[in-house]
């Protein structure tokens, strides 16, 4: 199954295009390497054979992912909703958190292409920590938590924005000192506030489809605790709400609808966190969700964040 699920990815563009230049750098280092044992004067005879009998074959077969992939991993997951037990590994993970994301949430019109699959790898590696880590649904619940703070915090900011020019700055670290953040450059990595209703609309944007992005997580984890505990949650039905609530806000805001003005959700399940570690929280997400597909490096930031 695993082996499967590593080529079923693979219909997604992003890593296509990643292991594209994977195998690329796999195959030059490859000629060199053939060029260094038998010599330059059979440089022709080398090239040829490493790129039509090597890289070529490969990246063909990969491309034909694009439209097998799909259909494989319907198959997988069709096995997977047949067994009891669905969050053993993190293939299963994955594919569980892929079929409820699909079940649950509609993101807004202004989500960009790889909005998605970021909301969708996100709730996955938050999902695979709490299971594979011996927290388990509990795990999961701490998260939805912590995400709906932050998730009101920044509806809150907008909405405060919107009538009286309210902003909320980043932290000036929101992850590890190498990776840089949205106080640091405006370059794949978001702009220094993280919300300003004076900012440009590409600004403003940024920040909105993060938010989108947060309110399609935190809907996405809660699917996943109520999946993987086989009853209701009583917050459920509250939280779905504020996400959704909060999706047609930022498409209200961003597009420049009319519409009403925004009102807290009732009943959402409250959680306790300090102003300095919802605004690190809020950075680093938006840090992600800024940044080029598939930004590793971030997405483990925020993770870390949130799970600490």
């Amino acid at each position: 199954m695993r082996l499967r699920y590593a080529l079923s990815r693979l219909s997604r563009p992003a890593a296509r295009r990643a292991f594209g230049r994977g195998w690329l750098g796999a195959c030059l280092a490859g000629a060199l390497a053939s060029l260094w044992l038998f010599g330059q004067d059979h440089l022709f005879f080398i090239t040829a054979i490493w790129l039509l009998c090597v890289f070529a074959p490969v990246r063909i077969a990969v491309e034909v992912l694009e439209t097998r992939g799909p259909r494989m991993r319907r198959e997988l997951r069709r096995a997977l909703l047949a067994r009891a037990e669905r969050y053993t590994t993190r293939e299963d993970v994955g594919l569980m958190v892929e079929t409820l994301f699909a079940r649950d949430v509609r993101l807004p019109r202004l989500a960009p292409p790889d909005l998605e699959p970021k909301v969708i790898d996100a709730a996955a590696r938050v999902s695979d920590r709490a299971f594979r880590g011996g927290e388990g649904p509990a795990g999961v619940l701490r998260a939805i938590a912590t995400c709906t703070a932050v998730l009101q915090r920044w509806m809150g900011v907008i909405a405060a924005g919107e009538t009286t020019g309210a902003v909320w700055t980043a932290p000036a670290a929101a992850g590890p000192a190498d990776l840089a953040g949205p106080a640091a450059a405006v370059d794949g990595a978001g702009p220094a506030a993280l919300w300003d209703p004076s900012a440009s609309v590409q600004d403003q944007w940024v920040s909105l489809r993060a938010v989108a992005g947060l309110a399609a997580l935190a809907k996405t984890l809660t699917a996943v605790y109520e999946d993987s505990t086989g009853t209701p949650w009583a917050g459920g039905g509250p939280l779905r709400a504020l996400a959704e609530a909060a999706m047609d806000y930022a498409d209200q805001v961003g597009l420049r609808l009319d519409g009403p003005p925004w009102e807290d959700i009732e009943g959402v399940p409250p959680a306790a966190l300090g102003l300095d570690r919802l605004g690190r929280l809020a950075a680093a997400w938006l840090t992600f969700c800024a940044a080029p597909s598939p930004a590793p490096r971030r997405l483990r930031a925020f993770v870390e964040l949130l799970t600490g």
